[in-house]
């Protein structure tokens, strides 16, 4: 894999691309991602994450420039109540300098709740010490109690289920919400799932159960055989009886709201030149720059720095994809 480092002086837009930078969906919850690399290998990852092989580039975004960013996108928002989630492709706890991050963002006076997503491998308590006065809520990635299993469903012989199980605790102990977020394998760890639920409910932690999916990048969990929404739900609703705790949860309970999206910059079809800065996440991709926006051009290898007219396919949440004109 080539590592990238994104600067301020690289000129690289931090909105528009998937692997890194910030995604708004719309909402007052904003995605921060700064890295793309993963310390795990998880054999259901919907995004194969620490595959060189489909991800030969990974990204890591300089602090300072992803501040700048995420101050910027609060302010065209326009709104005094966001949720910063800072999550990953990968982990975000691969970003050497994750801490600072973390609670430079929550100083920022619009973000009143700040959310991360870890799959809690390097997660310690003398970290949760430096960051427990700004994060509001941990999802931890975590999918069964079986020491065995657990290693297996991380891809990793160092993790530690037991080690994570004191992590969650800990973090419940100094005032941060947890919210488990196992992902539901059916023929895998269908009997660990209420396991989970009864450990949630020990340390007074949430439970977000979700749907093993397959997508064309994804890795494939041998064994497990994805099912239908009917089914999965229908599950959901018989384990909350049974548990007495909610399961289906809605952006209401997550009090994620509806609000102003940032400006769309390109409109799908639009034809223009812009600047190739980085090999793109996938093989056979390059990212490009133009308009304040990131635009992942695929069937492309043009090299970096020179200019390509390109004619855009896609721009969901500010989510560029493109082809050449």
């Amino acid at each position: 894999m080539t590592h990238h480092i994104i600067k301020e002086k690289s000129e690289i837009p931090l909105v528009g691309a998937i692997a890194f930078g910030i995604i708004d969906r719309g909402t007052n919850l904003l995605q921060i991602r700064p890295t793309s690399v993963c310390n795990q290998k998880c054999p259901f990852c919907s995004t194969n994450a620490n595959n060189s092989k489909i991800h030969p580039n990974t990204y890591e975004v300089e602090k300072d420039y992803l501040i700048k960013w995420v101050r910027n996108v609060i302010k065209e928002k326009e709104c005094n109540e966001i949720e910063a989630n800072i999550d990953s492709v990968g982990e975000i706890l691969c970003h050497p300098k994750i801490m600072e991050i973390i609670n430079e963002i929550k100083e920022l006076p619009e973000v009143t709740f700040l959310s991360l997503q870890t799959n809690g491998l390097t997660l310690t308590k003398e970290k949760i010490d430096k960051i427990k006065n700004s994060v509001d809520r941990i999802n931890l990635s975590i999918h069964t109690l079986d020491k065995k299993q657990a290693k297996e469903l991380a891809g990793s012989d160092i993790y530690d289920i037991e080690k994570i199980k004191e992590i969650a605790k800990y973090a419940v102990k100094q005032g941060i919400e947890v919210l488990l977020a196992p992902v539901w394998l059916p023929k895998i760890n269908d009997e660990q799932i209420p396991k989970l639920i009864d450990f949630a409910k020990e340390i007074k932690a949430k439970i977000g159960i979700q749907k093993y999916e397959v997508y064309k990048y994804s890795r494939k969990m041998k064994g497990a055989k994805a099912t239908n929404y009917w089914k999965f739900y229908d599950k959901l609703k018989k384990l909350e009886k049974e548990k007495e705790i909610k399961l289906i949860l809605k952006k209401e309970d997550m009090n994620i709201k509806k609000i102003k999206r940032i400006q769309t910059t390109l409109d799908i079809g639009e034809t223009l030149n812009a600047e190739i800065k980085l090999p793109g996440w996938l093989p056979n991709q390059m990212i490009a720059a133009t308009k304040d926006r990131c635009i992942t051009v695929n069937d492309c290898n043009e090299k970096e720095e020179t200019f390509l007219k390109i004619k855009i396919t896609d721009n969901k949440n500010n989510i560029y994809l493109a082809k050449k004109a």
